[in-house]
């Protein structure tokens, strides 16, 4: 019982680390001055900006879960499979890229 708790625990951990690090990076694109960059630096950050929209926001694979529990003297236990989905919208990044295509219109860059 106790490796079980520890064994989810170290689970819970880790998909927090994971959920850090694809906000962490969305925070670092976002964090960029666009206005500041050259036009060749701006068609560049317009498609990592389509690249991170891309990756946080596409079909994800089939997903397993494993789930174990208790209540009093009784001890559960569970799997479960689903097809998968999309994660997150990225709407913050969706809102730059508008923003950094109109800069680049206003330069007269195009994609």
């Amino acid at each position: 019982m106790m490796k079980t708790k520890i064994a989810i625990g170290i689970l819970l951990v880790f998909a927090a680390f994971v959920i850090a690090g694809c906000a962490g990076q969305s925070k670092a694109i976002l964090g960029e001055d666009y206005k500041a960059m050259t036009d060749e630096k701006l068609l560049e950050y317009f498609y990592r900006l389509n690249d991170e929209i891309d990756k946080q926001e596409k079909q994800t694979g089939p997903s397993i879960g494993i789930g174990v529990g208790g209540f009093g003297r009784g001890v559960g236990g569970g799997v479960g499979i689903g097809s998968g989905g999309t994660a997150y919208t990225a709407e913050d990044l969706r809102q730059r890229r508008v923003e950094v295509r109109m800069e680049m219109k206003r330069r007269n860059i195009n994609p």
